[in-house]
């Protein structure tokens, strides 16, 4: 990985969570406006992430084919085309990994936002806190078993 991979990754980091903690926060007062309750806002902000996570092997799968293309034309012009192409691919791959972060933020912040509210304990609070960043350290930790073999 490359300095500048390395600083835009850290970029997007610090991106995705500046935005989410804004971004919950809109949620949760439009959710109280519309009657939504916090649980229901939660499974649709986690099925929206979800659906992200699906999006790149997607993208994955466009890319391989636009590769396999490039085998069987050499032409300058189809090369560049492609290169294009590529670039475009990257670019829109590179916001896709954004919006999961995103919206992994998201889901966080809510999570944790619905335990303050709900606990009326605080050492209760202060394990439910850490057993949320626990299951989402699991979910990132598992989320990579079997790519190697792909």
């Amino acid at each position: 990985m490359s300095a500048t991979a390395g600083a835009l990754g850290t970029l997007g980091s610090d991106l995705a969570f500046s935005v989410s903690f804004g971004i919950a926060s809109e949620l949760l007062d439009s959710a109280k406006e519309s009657h939504l309750s916090e649980e229901e806002l939660i499974g649709i902000v986690l099925a929206i992430s979800i659906v992200l996570t699906a999006i790149p092997s997607s993208f994955r799968a466009v890319r391989a084919e636009l590769a396999k293309m490039r085998l069987f034309t050499n032409s300058d012009e189809t090369t560049l085309e492609a290169k294009e192409q590529s670039g475009i691919l990257e670019f829109i791959t590179l916001l896709v990994r954004m919006a999961q972060r995103i919206s992994i933020s998201i889901c966080v912040q809510l999570l944790a936002s619905n335990v303050r509210s709900r606990q009326p304990l605080r050492s209760v609070r202060v394990v439910s806190l850490l057993g949320v960043a626990i299951f989402f350290l699991f979910l990132e930790s598992t989320s990579s078993v079997g790519n190697a073999n792909r």
